[in-house]
């Protein structure tokens, strides 16, 4: 019989890990190489380049999501 994944599910207190879970009951834990960065670590800049992301929100911000009503 075929096996397909049934549920992806991530770990409460780990960013960097997350479980599939199978319709066989098998689980599967992926999480990087640790020869790997971090999941979700920004990227180490490039040749210098000093680029700066403002997580600050805009001026006149409701704090409303952009989200459609249902």
């Amino acid at each position: 019989s075929n096996v397909y994944p049934l549920v992806i599910a991530a770990h409460p207190s780990e960013p960097n890990q997350f479980a599939v879970g199978l319709t066989d009951g098998g689980v599967h834990v992926l999480e990087p190489l640790e020869s790997e960065a971090k999941w979700g670590s920004p990227p180490p800049p490039e040749n210098g380049s000093a680029t700066s992301i403002s997580a600050a929100p805009a001026s006149g911000a409701t704090g409303a999501t952009d989200q459609p009503q249902r």
